[in-house]
């Protein structure tokens, strides 16, 4: 698991969708575009949420370290999407955690 730091808050999501929101913002800022993501995650209680950021040039985003969850998602329909993604903006492939 992994938090996903985003201006004053942070998101819990799976370590591979965490990987996923780094490279595509990677590839909107070096595009010079923006996007707006809803990220799988789950809040407080434990309970699947959707959070929505908005990554682009000049937006501060980073991933840091959770304790590690035995139940982690895998998120793997999102993190096909974001690598998706990655692709039409740098036309190649996008690395896999």
């Amino acid at each position: 698991m992994k938090y996903v730091v985003y201006g004053l808050t942070s998101v819990l999501t799976s370590s591979a969708a965490a990987s996923a929101v780094m490279r595509y913002a990677v590839a909107v800022g070096r595009a010079g575009t923006s996007d707006l993501v809803a990220i799988p995650a789950v809040d407080i209680a434990g309970v699947p949420i959707a959070v929505e950021v908005l990554l682009g040039p000049g937006i501060a985003v980073l991933a840091e370290p959770a304790a590690d969850d035995l139940l982690e998602p895998e998120h793997q329909e999102f993190v096909d999407q974001l690598a998706e993604r990655t692709r039409l903006l740098t036309g190649r492939p996008s690395e896999r955690a």
